[in-house]
């Protein structure tokens, strides 16, 4: 497998009704969620080989996800399925301001049920890249089945981009032990309120400064942060790039971050040889990174174009032609 990732497999219920509450929506779109389902997707459709590892239940939201997942041509090897406990499902609403409300439910589920056990080494035999998200780090026993996925990447050099996604209600140990995970990986990736969370940021600073806090702070090749219609910027030790936004007719910014990770992990893997080294992010050139952060730009602005993302991921051939309409083209 080229990339893995690992941790939320859900059924997301995606309100229709702008301005309604958790309390008031009455009309939900039920769609394929999660952020390692999401980014697993986005790679696939643009042709990359991809193994999604999490966990379901064996109920009637559990087959929808599994039904729908067996189309997609990602490798579910070591997708579980449990019938202990049901599957995980995400409620969204959004409030007049267009900001988004979740609820997680039911608690616990499948997706925090992944054990250790269920994640073996030869899973990750030829592994390049491997996805994981802040949000699956919160609890066991998933939260020690990520973590050994991680390790074990690490032991085989495999490149690591991590989504700092994190509920800032979770308590310091929570936020302690996912600082640490910070400190081991080589791609971190935030938004802009995560941004403002982890540097200890307030609404107005400048993006570049809290960025390079963190890059200080914690040393992985590369800062991610997407700015959502104002595009996104990428740190590293010697450079800063800003990638300019896509225009689309944007109907639903849900699970855009997940497919930037997934347009940007396709361009790097275009342009790293199997053989090079964790070390050779450090020697791409700012215009390299800057390609990479157009094609996580351009996967990301497509997803928007439909109330779920998963209706929206684009395949390969309309990520280049999207690709090709920007200033900076997709490798061959």
């Amino acid at each position: 497998m080229t990339v893995i990732t690992i941790g939320e497999v859900v059924v997301d219920w995606l309100s229709t009704e702008p301005g309604e509450s958790m309390r008031t929506a009455s009309r939900f779109y039920r769609a394929l969620g999660g952020n390692a389902t999401n980014t697993a997707i986005g790679l696939s459709r643009l042709g990359d080989k991809v193994r999604l590892i999490g966990k379901i239940g064996d109920d009637l939201h559990g087959h929808f996800l599994l039904d729908k997942l067996k189309g997609e041509g990602v490798d579910l090897t070591y997708l579980r399925v449990d019938g202990s406990f049901p599957t995980a499902q995400c409620y969204m609403t959004t409030d007049e301001r267009g900001e988004h409300q979740f609820f997680n439910w039911p608690k616990p589920h499948a997706a925090d049920m992944l054990r250790p056990e269920e994640v073996p080494a030869e899973a990750f035999e030829g592994v390049r890249f491997l996805h994981a998200t802040g949000i699956s780090l919160l609890k066991d026993p998933r939260k020690s089945a990520v973590q050994k996925a991680l390790s074990l990447c690490r032991q085989m050099g495999a490149i690591i981009s991590f989504d700092a996604s994190f509920p800032s209600g979770s308590g310091e140990q929570a936020r302690a032990e996912l600082e640490s995970v910070f400190s081991s990986v080589h791609i971190l990736k935030f938004n802009l309120p995560e941004l403002l969370f982890w540097a200890g940021g307030t609404p107005g600073d400048e993006v570049e400064l809290l960025a390079r806090r963190l890059l200080r702070r914690f040393s992985p090749a590369a800062v991610v942060v997407t700015l959502s219609a104002e595009g996104s910027i990428i740190l590293t030790e010697n450079s800063m790039v800003t990638c300019p936004p896509v225009a689309v007719a944007s109907v639903c910014e849900v699970g855009a971050g997940d497919a930037y990770v997934a347009g940007l992990l396709h361009y790097l893997l275009r342009i790293l040889e199997p053989d090079h080294s964790i070390a050779y992010l450090s020697r791409l050139s700012p215009q390299q990174w800057q390609s990479a952060g157009m094609a996580g730009n351009v996967a990301g602005a497509m997803v928007t174009r439909a109330v779920s993302a998963y209706e929206t991921f684009p395949l390969q051939s309309e990520f280049d032609e999207v690709m090709g309409k920007t200033s900076i083209t997709s490798p061959s």
